[in-house]
């Protein structure tokens, strides 16, 4: 829609979005409109005065309503805006306690007989600028309250001493363009209110999905897609993080399980790189299964896959390294070419005990799962044993 006289065109909002530029505006409006409530309050208790120097003869009127209604009114008012409650109702109250200060102004004017009244009541147009410029409600609610100013206003008027229809005039002369101005000058604020919110709302909009897509490159960028476990990134990722929960002391006990899957180079070569990459996807699931949550398995490059299994002890690591065992070679993935007595896909293991606190230790405890994992390979694979510094017991095939 294009601007019409230079103005912003107020934004169509889905109820969605009302409802949450209601909630977003709620307490800021509260805030403002109690503020509001307050400036407005004292100078219509401080006009006061001018009814005493214009028009003496309604002072104990005019202190008796402004002090008397109005100030209790206002104190109410004060309190139901602190309340929780639809700043929509807090506007709508807001805005009739204006309303109910415009009817006593006209009523200390029309009571009085002096001539000082009829210039007084250009103030009218004061009543005006407070529903639209001071309260900033809504267009529609102020365009209501708009139009009950105007026939208070216009009602009370024929009731002043002295008068006419020329004065009438010079009066709707005045406040007519106060009337357009004012509203003109609401519809503004709130379409740039409204415009506001919603740039704000898309750029919340905005970088929540580009943390998510930030977040899911991320996680791609450390995760293999073949096997669909951590990558090398992805594992490089857990050590940080379990340095940086846990101290020192406590990541001196840990285990490093190195796997690799046995003779798959002549898997491959033989059956195909198809049947390579759903062995690599099978033997990965597999060992994903018999692993706890806790326990981070990545694939460290190839064939070979890395377990991680921090405050553990050498039994629990040796426990689920025979688990991982057996349960790869009850897969029962035929493979004729392993060379051995062996005629399915089994798997190696070799396991580091030692700290993981620092990348050095961490490197010395790697060595030794690999280690470990030689020692197996020499000794006719499909079976587990403990590298340097923690020797134990080798397990082989049942």
């Amino acid at each position: 829609m294009d601007n019409w006289l230079g103005l912003d065109p107020r934004p169509r909002l889905t109820t969605e979005q009302r409802l949450a530029y209601e909630r977003d505006r709620t307490d800021v409006r509260s805030q403002s409109l109690n503020q509001t409530t307050f400036t407005v309050t004292l100078f219509y208790l401080l006009y006061a005065a001018i009814d005493v120097l214009l028009l003496g003869d309604i002072v104990w009127l005019s202190l008796g309503l402004r002090f008397g209604v109005i100030l209790p009114l206002a104190l109410a008012l004060s309190h139901y805006q602190s309340g929780r409650r639809p700043i929509a109702y807090k506007e709508a109250a807001t805005l009739a306690a204006v309303i109910a200060g415009n009817i006593v102004w006209c009523i200390v004017l029309v009571s009085s007989e002096s001539p000082s009244a009829l210039h007084y009541y250009y103030a009218a147009a004061v009543f005006q600028m407070v529903v639209t410029i001071a309260v900033r409600a809504p267009l529609t609610i102020t365009l209501y309250a708009t139009l009950c100013c105007f026939l208070i206003n216009y009602g009370f008027i024929w009731f002043l001493e002295g008068v006419t229809l020329d004065y009438l005039l010079y009066h709707l002369a005045l406040y007519i363009p106060t009337v357009a101005l004012t509203l003109i000058s609401s519809h503004q604020l709130e379409a740039e209110r409204q415009i506001a919110f919603l740039q704000a709302h898309e750029n919340e909009a905005l970088k929540r999905e580009l943390s998510r897509q930030n977040g899911e490159l991320e996680r791609l960028s450390a995760t293999d897609p073949l096997t669909a476990l951590p990558n090398r990134r992805g594992a490089e990722a857990e050590l940080a993080r379990l340095r940086r929960w846990y101290r020192t002391d406590d990541l001196a006990h840990s285990a490093l399980l190195l796997i690799d899957i046995d003779n798959f180079k002549a898997f491959n070569d033989n059956y195909g790189h198809n049947a390579g990459d759903a062995c690599l996807r099978a033997v990965a699931e597999c060992m994903r299964r018999e692993l706890p949550d806790s326990i981070h398995l990545s694939r460290h490059g190839g064939e070979e896959f890395l377990a991680l299994m921090p405050l553990s002890d050498p039994a629990r690591a040796g426990m689920f390294a025979e688990r991982m065992r057996r349960a790869v070679r009850s897969l029962g993935i035929e493979h004729a070419h392993t060379g051995d007595r062996n005629r399915h896909v089994t798997i190696s293991i070799g396991i580091g005990y030692g700290s993981i606190a620092d990348e050095a230790r961490f490197s010395e405890t790697l060595d030794a799962a690999d280690r470990g994992l030689y020692a197996v390979k020499d000794n006719g694979r499909n079976a587990w044993r403990f590298g340097p510094p923690a020797e134990g017991e080798r397990i082989d095939a049942a």
